[in-house]
Order: C-alpha cells, then sequence, then structure tokens
C-alpha cells in the first residue's frame, strides 16, 4: 500500500505542477477591435503672416527724384505732352494742383484734364527754368505711395511745394502737387506712418 500511495502522490505533484505551469502562460495578443493603436502624424508646416516682398526704398526714392527731374524740365520748356508722362492721368479730384499762379489767388484744378489745360494757361503767362530742391520724401510700406515735399524756383516764382505721388504699374507718377506749401489748407496729406523717408518735415 505504501508504494502505490507514494506513486500516486508524486502522478498528482505532477498533474498539479502542469496545470500551475498552463495557468501562467496567458496569451497577451488582444482582438484587433480591443487595442488602440499607436500612429504618428506630420502635418505641413503652413507659414503664418504674410510675407513681405522686398522693397528697395533707395532706389524708390532714386526713381522719383528721376521723376521731378523730368518733371521740372517739362515745366521749364513749356513741354505740355511732357506732363503727360509725369502725372497721374486720372479724372478723380484726388488728381489736382492747388497753386495762387494768377494773381495771387489760390486756385485748385482737379482732374487730369483740368491739371493739363490749366498748364496751358500757365505757360502763356511764365516762363523760365524750374528748379526743385527735395527736402523730404516719405515712402509707405508698399512702395505705393510716396509724400514729397521740396522748395521750387521757377522764373520770378518761388515758395514750397508739397507732392503725392504715386505708383502706376512700375513707374511712379505725380499725383497732387500744392505750390503753396501748405498756406491755404492741408491740400496733400503726409503719410501717416511712413517705412522709409529722406530728410525731415519742418515744423510749421
Amino acid at each position: 500500500m505504501k508504494p502505490k500511495a507514494i506513486y500516486y502522490l508524486i502522478i498528482m505533484l505532477l498533474i498539479t505542477g502542469m496545470m500551475a505551469c498552463g495557468g501562467d502562460d496567458v496569451d497577451d495578443t488582444e482582438p484587433a477591435e480591443t487595442k488602440t493603436p499607436t500612429t504618428t502624424t506630420s502635418q505641413p508646416t503652413e507659414p503664418t503672416g504674410v510675407v513681405e516682398r522686398n522693397i528697395d526704398f533707395e532706389a524708390e526714392e532714386q526713381a522719383i527724384r528721376d521723376l521731378y527731374g523730368v518733371y521740372a524740365t517739362a515745366h521749364g520748356d513749356k513741354d505740355v505732352d511732357t506732363l503727360g508722362d509725369v502725372w497721374l492721368k486720372k479724372g478723380s479730384d484726388d488728381v489736382f494742383t492747388a497753386w495762387t499762379f494768377w494773381a495771387g489767388t489760390f486756385e485748385r484744378n482737379n482732374g487730369w484734364q483740368d491739371v493739363n489745360d490749366a498748364w496751358e494757361g500757365i505757360f502763356r503767362l511764365r516762363a523760365g527754368a524750374v528748379t526743385v530742391d527735395i527736402t523730404y520724401i516719405a515712402i509707405d510700406a508698399r512702395g505705393k505711395e510716396a509724400v514729397l515735399r521740396g522748395a521750387y524756383n521757377w522764373g520770378n516764382q518761388r515758395g514750397d511745394l508739397i507732392s503725392a505721388l504715386e505708383k502706376d504699374g512700375q513707374d511712379w507718377k505725380i499725383r497732387a502737387i500744392d505750390y503753396t506749401g501748405g498756406n491755404n489748407g492741408k491740400q496733400v496729406k503726409d503719410l501717416n506712418e511712413p517705412a522709409y523717408t529722406f530728410g525731415e518735415i519742418e515744423e510749421e
């Protein structure tokens, strides 16, 4: 009896041990629907803000000076045709000349056609070379608008002028000139926040 009891005990221990080992072998695989997939997505980075185009402000300043060189020559030569090359040809009221050339009386000519006609009339009365001593140029951040100040000398006419300029395509054009230096109201407004300036505005 005793050897049989030992034999059964060994068999029981072996079975118990096998069951215990089998219980530890757990299948750790999960069904596909219960797994949380780990994904890495990379989105392209979009640029923030507005990319400003590079503007060579010194070149723009020189272009404005060159334009006023043509302007001075055209007026000195009484060349109305060349005026058409330097002035902005628009019929709106923001294209104008303001002056006191007619016997000291203030006059404002609005729209390109009126500006052109007024110059033809003035050229019959006045003559002489024109010079403009530029003292101030301001250009906006887009390189599309500018304001110029200077002292002009035309025969027996002398004074200060304030001029507004505007880009017409790639070329600067004169949009307005106040030959009274602002003495008859602010005909030409200064730029609020110019991106580039040459010179300073003298306090009035």
